[in-house]
């Protein structure tokens, strides 16, 4: 078992799950952050992100604020025109668990950051790492208030931006799609069907969330380096909207008033070639392996590389073993969301029909289905 206190960077979904995870093992934990909240609408949890929910001890009070439902949001395909798309469900887990959850993302966060805390883990925000100085024991970190403080390790959970990449990876950067995800939360139920609907070469997702909500989800091509405002947002969205004729997206295309908040950022992916530490500093999550939103399985595998390093940590023998065994576990995985989450986009852009989408999605959900 790693002996000391981890530091982890970012208090994300990897950085407060892997907290809770390393604290319910054993392991002591601080995680530092820029900002003390989260930003964010929907998240849906699918195929084993489910399992890493149960094995924090976190997917029932997730279910309760969210929502769990024995089938995904690739199960309900429409044309434009609101006609069903017949494509098969995806394949699912051998588990007894829900199929997905669905859950209002800064909610999620609260739940695993009182998970972290109740494992013994301290959180201070308003700072993260200025320099790195590590020796064959340990970590010397300083903070960019001036404060230092010496770690048995450090991971770096600081999302696709990650101060602790920049580090151990200078040249590691992540690639611009030349889209944007455009995303609204409607204080409203759905006004029809949920689902993915599909033209020729946009899509939109329709989800409920709990509370009489709902998610809207697209992308829009966008320069790169492009600011998105507030009101160009909206009228971006208001744009895909009106190129879907079905009953639901006009309906919410009435309801895109001035007054709503249509969140923007650009997808990005990155896919960082082993190893992805350096001695005793690592990397998780999207700061080791961003992706975008096509298999809806960034977070996912973000939450499973949390449980997967703690438990490497509690059982290995040394730190680097269990770093080389957390790699070992976690690359070829991640790299089929990455891989596959790009080729979808691009299959969209050049106007691949739904089945042909929908087979790709099978195949990488063949293997994340497999335990993590």
């Amino acid at each position: 078992m790693t002996a000391g206190t981890v530091l982890i960077v970012g208090a994300g979904l990897a950085g407060t799950s892997l907290a809770a995870a390393l604290g319910q093992r054993g392991i002591p934990s601080e995680v530092i952050d820029l900002r003390d909240h989260t930003d964010g609408a929907h998240i849906g949890l699918t195929n084993r992100a489910v399992d890493v929910l149960a094995d924090l001890s976190v997917l029932d009070e997730a279910t309760e604020l969210g929502s769990a439902h024995q089938d995904t949001v690739f199960v309900r395909m429409y044309f434009a025109n609101g006609d069903p798309i017949p494509v098969p469900p995806p394949p699912r887990p051998d588990t007894r668990l829900p199929a997905a959850v669905n859950i209002y993302r800064p909610a999620l966060s609260d739940i695993l950051v009182r998970a972290a805390k109740s494992a013994g883990a301290r959180f201070r925000y308003g700072v993260s790492v200025q320099s790195l100085v590590q020796d064959a024991d340990g970590v010397g970190v300083t903070l960019t208030d001036g404060s230092t403080g010496r770690y048995s390790l450090v991971v770096g959970a600081d999302g696709v931006r990650s101060r602790i990449r920049e580090l151990l990876h200078p040249g590691s950067k992540p690639q611009y799609t030349g889209t944007v995800a455009l995303r609204w939360m409607l204080d409203k139920e759905p006004p029809g069907e949920p689902g993915f609907y599909n033209s020729e070469n946009e899509m939109i997702a329709i989800a409920p969330v709990k509370g009489g909500m709902t998610y809207v989800a697209t992308g829009a091509e966008a320069p790169e380096g492009h600011q998105v405002g507030r009101s160009e947002a909206r009228e971006l969205l208001r744009g895909v909207l009106a190129r879907f004729p079905a009953p639901t997206p006009t309906a919410l295309r009435a309801e895109l008033t001035d007054d709503q908040t249509v969140l923007v950022h650009p997808y990005e992916w990155i896919l960082v070639p082993p190893p992805w530490h350096r001695g005793r500093v690592a990397l998780i999550g999207d700061a080791a392996h961003a992706t975008t939103a096509h298999l809806s399985s960034g977070g996912g595998m973000a939450l499973e590389d949390a449980v997967v390093l703690a438990q490497e940590l509690a059982t290995a023998s040394t730190t680097a073993t269990a770093l080389d065994r957390f790699q070992d576990r976690r690359y070829e995985r991640v790299k089929v969301v990455v891989e596959a989450s790009a080729r979808l986009l691009e299959m969209h852009r050049a106007g691949a029909s739904p089945q042909e989408m929908g087979a790709l999605r099978a195949r990488a959900t063949t293997t994340l289905i497999q335990p993590y």
